[in-house]
């Protein structure tokens, strides 16, 4: 699959300031599902609240969007309920250092097959 087979056209151009690195992190991680021959439907994100959130309404996978610093916790409930899917959560300080810092570390902790990008 091309990468623009992963992405949601409808919703661009994206809402991302002038000069954000955000869609360099989508661009990146959408040649990495591709490299690896992912599909879509094997694929989960899971994201909470901010800028970096925004990536998964770009995204054609299934998408889970959370409440703030929470993303890690529901992307474990999914994760331990359908083991055979891949997890990503895409995550900005808030979720991954501030609010949701335990949640961090409790997930790395359970190391459970997840894809945590922050």
């Amino acid at each position: 699959m091309a990468v623009k087979d992963y992405i949601r056209e409808r919703f661009f151009p994206h809402l991302w300031c002038p000069g954000c690195g955000h869609g360099m992190v989508l661009n990146g991680m959408l040649q990495a599902v591709e490299k690896l021959g992912m599909s879509k439907n094997e694929i989960v994100m899971v994201s909470g609240i901010g800028c970096s959130a925004r990536i998964s309404g770009y995204v054609d996978f299934h998408t889970l969007h959370t409440i703030h610093g929470r993303a890690l916790a529901f992307a474990t409930g999914v994760k331990m309920s359908l083991p055979e899917l891949n997890l990503i959560v895409p995550m900005g300080d808030g979720d991954a250092l501030a609010i949701g810092g335990n949640h961090f570390i409790h997930a790395a902790r359970r190391n459970i097959d997840i894809t945590a990008l922050s």
